[in-house]
């Protein structure tokens, strides 16, 4: 209700506005047109064609009339007003003089000038065919019907010679006019878009500036409190401990998942959503991406189902983070919306060759469904269904998950499909093209026995002591010896004094040296050594090249999920951890 009332507020606006520069318009092109009416009535008085004077002198009250209605605000009357009175004073003064005289000729500025008379609406080709319609018929009628020389008054040969290179010239100088004019207050009405298109960008910036730092004082803190109920997790706890820390868990995902959301909405808006392609195991990882709705599954009674084909156990170089995103937000939207059933994911191979696998997903669930008028209005930003049939909302979340899906998709070359009926469920179904990967050894598999980091030494820079404390337990835990530091500085000081080191966690935003900085310094003295950037800034592909050029090999976003942070460090580390494991098999 409050977006409808906000877009009626903005057309009546934009509505006002555009009546009042039709006042304008209108007020300026009858000061030129009541110029050349004066002049016309001092030059009839002189040929002596009193008559001519006269009905030229009623035009001239008109135009005055019209422009006093426009500012009076009585505009619809003010348009009738127009187009009757100065048609019909063009006719009769073309009739009173005779086709000679060729004030028939006078028609010609007022076709040209009627667009610009007509405020914009959504009826305005219609009313501008309209008045263009009587227009050319009044001036076919003077062509067709009226009398050569004029039947109303004595006009002679050598006066209609003069009237009709007067009304000639005349012609020409008014639609001259008029074209100046029209081509001015364009140029005005172009440079009045820009100020408004640059305004509207810096307001966008703004935002995107605010959402960028709120984002990062977000996920900042989400991180401590992520990071914590997943240490927690590995703990053993009393029954009901265990009932508070899945309370914990929840909420702060659901957190995290909204402010990505926003965020991710803000990039789709400044056209920054991107692709980050990296290699992993799809089998892998589309059994992976359902474990965190079992629990919530379970709690609502729910069946979910999972088949995916045996095919899939490849190694493919595509965007698992992007991937997991779209089935999460696919899933998550079929639970919120399925009180009793199933929901099921399947994925199945299609096509494959030496290059690539073509996969079909589909998300089936027995929930409410949709209805058929609002199949397509799903995928529209903060919609949802049954948000806009109800007083009050019966779901959660942002309203984004599927608009973002689309989004994303749309980059894959794909887009989501949906099957609905009202009450009886929905279907989801997009196919994406995977490039099957060229060094399929470099993907790890965090499932074999060398999940963890041990005889690793590990380098953190982070300032932030709770981020701190998360991550070198989780990486203690993982068997890794760890050593710390507060900022850039101390971080290159350690590193002087033993470089011994497999890997570099920094952090960005430190204080004295940032991460940007340090890496600088690093990459001089000690090259073979890979670092992870540690941000809690929503990443995008312009921002992780950067990072890239600057000498990181990889971005770990904040607040972490363990499993992922672990994936990327063996990845930065592939080469010793082939090394490892041949030396093992040995």
């Amino acid at each position: 209700m409050r977006e409808e009332i906000t877009k009626t507020t903005a057309n009546s606006v934009d509505s006002a506005h555009d009546i009042r520069e039709t006042v304008k318009r209108t007020a300026r092109f009858g000061y030129i047109a009541m110029i050349f009416a004066g002049v016309s009535i001092i030059t009839n008085i002189s040929y002596g064609n009193l008559l001519s004077a006269a009905l030229v002198a009623g035009l001239l009250v008109c135009l005055f009339v019209i422009v006093i209605m426009n500012f009076k605000g009585w505009f619809k009357a003010a348009k009738a007003f127009t187009l009757i009175s100065i048609n019909s004073f063009l006719t009769v003064i073309a009739f009173s003089e005779g086709l000679r005289s060729g004030g028939y000729l006078f028609f010609i500025p007022l076709l040209t000038v009627l667009p610009y008379l007509i405020d914009n609406h959504e009826r305005y080709l219609e009313e501008l065919s309209a008045y263009l319609a009587i227009t050319i018929a009044c001036f076919c009628a003077c062509i067709f019907y009226c009398p050569e020389v004029s039947i109303w008054q004595e006009i002679s040969e050598d006066i209609y010679a003069r009237m009709f290179l007067n009304n000639s010239l005349s012609v020409i100088l008014i639609s001259a006019s008029f074209a100046i004019l029209g081509l001015f207050m364009e140029r005005r009405y172009v440079e009045t878009i820009i100020r408004q298109k640059k305004k509207t960008e810096e307001a966008a910036q703004a935002r995107s500036r605010f959402l960028s730092n709120m984002g990062h004082e977000l996920r900042t803190p989400l991180n401590g409190i992520i990071g914590v109920s997943n240490l927690l997790e590995k703990e053993q706890s009393l029954p009901h401990q265990e009932e508070y820390l899945n309370i914990l868990k929840y909420c702060s995902d659901h957190m995290l998942r909204l402010v990505n959301d926003i965020l991710d909405f803000n990039k789709i808006e400044a056209g920054k959503l991107n692709l980050h392609p990296t290699d992993f195991n799809l089998k892998t990882l589309l059994e992976k991406s359902t474990l965190p709705f079992y629990n919530h599954f379970e709690e609502k009674n729910l069946q979910l189902k999972i088949a995916v084909d045996s095919a899939l156990n490849v190694v493919v170089h595509h965007d698992d983070l992007r991937m997991v995103q779209i089935l999460n937000n696919i899933l998550a939207n079929a639970l919120k919306f399925t009180e009793k059933g199933y929901v099921e994911l399947k994925a199945s191979v299609i096509n494959k060759t030496q290059q690539s696998v073509t996969v079909h997903f589909r998300i089936k669930d027995t929930g409410i469904g949709i209805a058929p008028e609002d199949q397509q209005r799903i995928f529209d930003s903060f919609w949802q269904a049954g948000t806009h049939s109800n007083s009050t909302r019966r779901f959660g979340g942002t309203g984004l998950g599927l608009t973002i899906s689309q989004r994303l998709l749309q980059l894959m070359n794909s887009g989501l499909n949906v099957n609905s009926t009202k009450n009886v469920g929905t279907e989801f179904s997009f196919t994406i093209d995977f490039a099957l990967s060229k060094n399929a050894a470099k993907a790890t598999d965090l499932n074999d026995e060398y999940n963890d980091l041990r005889d690793y030494r590990i380098l953190i820079a982070e300032d932030n002591i709770i981020n701190m404390m998360i991550a070198k337990k989780m990486l203690e835990d993982w068997k890794a010896e760890v050593v710390t530091a507060e900022n850039g500085a101390i971080a290159i000081d350690i590193l002087k004094a033993d470089s011994n080191f497999d890997i570099i966690l920094l952090d960005l935003e430190m204080p004295e040296v940032d991460g940007y900085t340090a890496i600088k310094e690093i990459r001089k003295l000690y090259p073979e050594i890979p670092a992870i950037a540690f941000t809690a800034a929503l990443l995008d592909n312009e921002m992780l090249q950067n990072l890239i050029k600057m000498g990181f090999v990889d971005c770990a976003l904040k607040p972490f999920i363990p499993q992922e942070l672990l994936f990327k460090i063996k990845n930065a580390t592939a080469s010793r951890l082939a090394a490892s494991v041949s030396s093992i098999a040995d």
